[in-house]
């Protein structure tokens, strides 16, 4: 009797937990922590207005810091 009474309570604080959980996620959907928002901006840091998409091959000219004769502007 006493191990029933012990998965009960075990049950009910998973359930409860789990709910808790589940209502403060969807609560505040879109913030992101400190470190998230670091690693966007460090990302993001690296374009270049000279070369926002890079060269690729096969054409005839593209200028991405220097100038490279046989791409083109991805």
């Amino acid at each position: 009797m006493n191990k029933k009474i012990i998965r009960v309570i075990a049950v009910i604080a998973i359930a409860l937990t789990a709910s808790w959980n589940i209502k403060q996620s969807k609560s505040e959907p879109n913030k992101m922590s400190n470190l998230a928002m670091a690693n966007v901006e460090a990302l993001a840091g690296g374009e270049d207005e000279m070369c926002p998409n890079g060269c690729m091959e096969n054409g005839s000219g593209c200028l991405c810091h220097y100038w490279f004769p046989t791409y083109k502007e991805a």
